[in-house]
């Protein structure tokens, strides 16, 4: 009885704990000048950085507000002078994109081959990287060579490098617009027009690899793979919303619920009854000039906005970038229209600018994708120091069994109970 009433006090006891540690960090926060509400996130806007600081400090600042929030806005990316010519080629890429998917799906549900279209006018299909894997819709990346002189940026890229890995893939790209409201009364918003128009519903969900539904549900053919919930606490994917409009609570600004990244549940999450369509305590719109980013860790519960009364189409292209780790498709073997690592051939793999081909090369069947050079370094840094272990007994041979005596390994007591 004894030691189950000593167990009881510090089950207690480790409670009162982790709640005064919580406490702590939040006061720690305030003093700090850390927005710690939603309310105080908005008006401060604690969550934007200025593309043109300081890199240290705009990379610094940003993975902080991702590791806190699960989001953040990078302005001033794209120069002002080049933002009306970049939103003009986004728009006409919507049109070619849609133009070209509905012509091969008019075609294949003709009763023609996919297999069959490829290399015929009016058709942009290219052979899939994957062996065995029917042809895909072309990469969005084609119909946009003026903004692919801005995806692989110097700040955004350091970001995702400092969250992520040296080495990273661009899993998906593609065109999100938001219409406005139209003038025959079809409502502005993101989905279908039956379900526009109002400020209090959301569509709220997480983004591939930690999308649940993975884009095809019970259909092995279409299903992407997806994270098992608990989510691990570990950014895999960092989605980028490249904004070419200004964005706010009126003109398609994309919902949060900031801290969310880190909550065990998940919109979708079957056994978490949450509803999708429903606002979220403590939920907000972000606010971003024409030029900026918006970038969130993939685990975090956002919302494209469902209503857009500000007269004109919100227009913005997403990407998702991935760490050389994650498994970007090695699954959907029969699904060339949904946007995951759409193909390049050879010439148009060749024409992306330099800096942006490490990020796309796997996406070409033609290239040879290897490491980048950081994570190459890093190798050979561990090779040199597994090396030097051996020339240290080599020439150290009385000395080799101590040499490890200050290193000591706390056993991990998370839970344990």
């Amino acid at each position: 009885m004894g030691e189950t009433n000593e167990v009881e006090e510090l089950v207690t006891r480790e409670a009162e704990l982790v709640a005064e540690l919580k406490d702590v960090r939040g006061m720690l926060a305030r003093a700090q000048d850390v927005p710690t509400s939603t309310e105080a996130l908005k008006a401060s806007r604690g969550y934007a950085f200025d593309a043109d600081g300081p890199l240290d400090e705009v990379v610094r600042g940003s993975a902080e507000a991702l590791a806190r929030y699960g989001f953040c806005v990078l302005d001033n990316v794209i120069p002002a002078d080049q933002i009306e010519r970049l939103r003009e080629e986004a728009e006409q890429a919507e049109i070619n994109v849609e133009s070209n998917a509905r012509a091969v799906r008019e075609a294949v549900k003709s009763g023609t081959a996919i297999e069959d279209l490829v290399g015929k006018n009016g058709f942009e299909l290219r052979p899939a990287p994957r062996v065995g894997r029917p042809p895909k819709l072309v990469n969005d990346v084609v119909w946009l060579p003026e903004y692919a002189k801005h995806l692989a940026h110097p700040t955004t890229t350091a970001i995702a490098k400092a969250v992520l890995d040296d080495h990273l893939r661009i899993a998906q790209l593609h065109l999100r617009p938001v219409a406005s409201d139209a003038a025959d009364g079809t409502p502005g918003g993101f989905g279908r027009p039956q379900f526009r128009g109002r400020k209090d519903t959301r569509e709220w969900h997480t983004d591939w690899p930690h999308d649940l539904s993975a884009y095809g549900g019970n259909r092995a053919d279409l299903n992407a793979g997806c994270i098992r919930q608990p989510f691990p606490d570990v950014a895999m994917c960092l989605v980028m919303i490249w904004y070419l409009t200004d964005v706010d609570q009126d003109s398609g600004a994309t919902f949060v619920v900031p801290g969310s990244h880190r909550d065990p549940r998940n919109p979708r999450g079957p056994e978490d009854g949450i509803s999708v369509t429903s606002p979220i305590p403590g939920d907000m719109q972000v606010t971003a000039k024409a030029g900026s980013v918006f970038i969130q860790d993939s685990r975090c519960w956002h919302a494209s906005a469902m209503h857009n009364t500000s007269g004109h189409t919100r227009v913005a292209i997403v990407n998702r970038w991935c760490p050389w780790w994650l498994s970007v498709d090695d699954y959907s073997p029969n699904a060339p229209f949904n946007t995951v690592c759409r193909p390049l051939n050879q010439s148009e793999f060749d024409a992306l600018p330099e800096a942006l081909k490490p990020y796309l090369r796997h996406v070409c069947p033609t290239e040879a994708d290897s490491l980048q050079q950081p994570v190459l370094d890093r190798a050979q840094a561990a090779a040199e120091q597994n090396q030097w272990g051996f020339l240290y007994l080599e020439e150290h041979p009385d000395e080799v069994a101590e040499a490890n005596s200050d290193v000591h390994v706390d056993i991990g007591l998370e839970g344990s109970r």
